[in-house]
């Protein structure tokens, strides 16, 4: 039966949608019916995944195309100097 740390780094394969082997997932799942921890971890794990996917979704990851040439023009200046 794997320990604690190998059943985080399963979960994290799976929330990427890696495959792992049937031992791999039943050796995780006979861990997660004994060990409170990494069952709170895994759920914890898919609640923060599902809002980060959220959040990439709604915003806008470009900078304003005149915010690039002010700093352009300041780190010009600070050249000069």
């Amino acid at each position: 039966m794997p320990c604690c740390k190998e059943v985080t780094l399963m979960i994290e394969k799976e929330l990427q949608h890696a495959a792992l082997s049937f031992w791999q997932r039943m050796g995780m799942k006979i861990h997660l019916l004994i060990c409170i921890y990494c069952r709170r971890y895994a759920q914890q794990s898919k609640i923060i995944d599902t809002h980060l996917d959220g959040m990439v979704a709604q915003t806008d990851l470009l900078p304003d195309p005149s915010l690039k040439e002010k700093w352009e023009k300041v780190i010009a200046e600070n050249k000069k100097k």
